[in-house]
């Protein structure tokens, strides 16, 4: 099997696969990342620290089956005490892409009707692994951040930050499925 290693990184996400489209099904090409002056992925999303990693290309029927393992870091707000902290993730992406032009003829290829623009090869043979980056790493990112396993949050009558200190509020914390069968006895 026919593969090649590259440990250059591509500016930003970019790889040109013109020579890859043109090897016959089962040719790979393996690409070590470390990428920290990437776009911005998403304005939601602060990453703070490279791209770190491994993408393998592998030339299969009309396109280009990519596969890699990335790491980076994030900063995140905590759901309970919304304190801002930063931490690792690690994603995996799966994605085949598919050229919009043939690469010998320089013709038009017909797309499928589902196929997503995120996932084509432009004019030029140039893929771009930034969206698929940004949606496996918001995929792999918890619902509920929170900065620490122990985090107290927040009192929710003076909002202050437990994990900084505590308040004097009288909190009475009562679960609401038990309201009725509080309400029976008060009456």
């Amino acid at each position: 099997m026919n593969e090649q290693r590259s440990r250059r990184a591509p500016h930003a996400f970019q790889f040109n696969v013109a020579q890859l489209l043109k090897q016959p099904s089962g040719t790979r090409r393996v690409y070590d990342i470390d990428i920290s002056d990437g776009p911005p992925l998403d304005d939601d999303l602060k990453v703070v620290a490279p791209f770190r990693g491994e993408v393998r290309f592998m030339r299969v029927g009309v396109g280009i089956l990519v596969t890699g393992k990335l790491e980076t870091s994030v900063e995140l707000d905590c759901s309970r005490c919304l304190t801002a902290f930063q931490t690792t993730t690690r994603f995996e992406i799966e994605e085949e892409f598919r050229p919009t032009l043939d690469v010998n003829s320089g013709a038009r290829l017909a797309q499928e009707s589902d196929q997503d623009a995120a996932t084509l090869i432009d004019e030029r043979h140039i893929l771009d692994l930034a969206e698929i980056i940004r949606q496996n790493l918001t995929l792999s990112l918890p619902t509920s951040p929170v900065c620490r396993p122990d985090c107290e949050g927040l009192c929710p009558n003076c909002g202050q930050n437990w994990n900084e200190e505590s308040c004097d509020c009288d909190i009475q914390v009562t679960d609401p499925r038990w309201a009725a069968l509080k309400a029976s006895f008060e009456e």
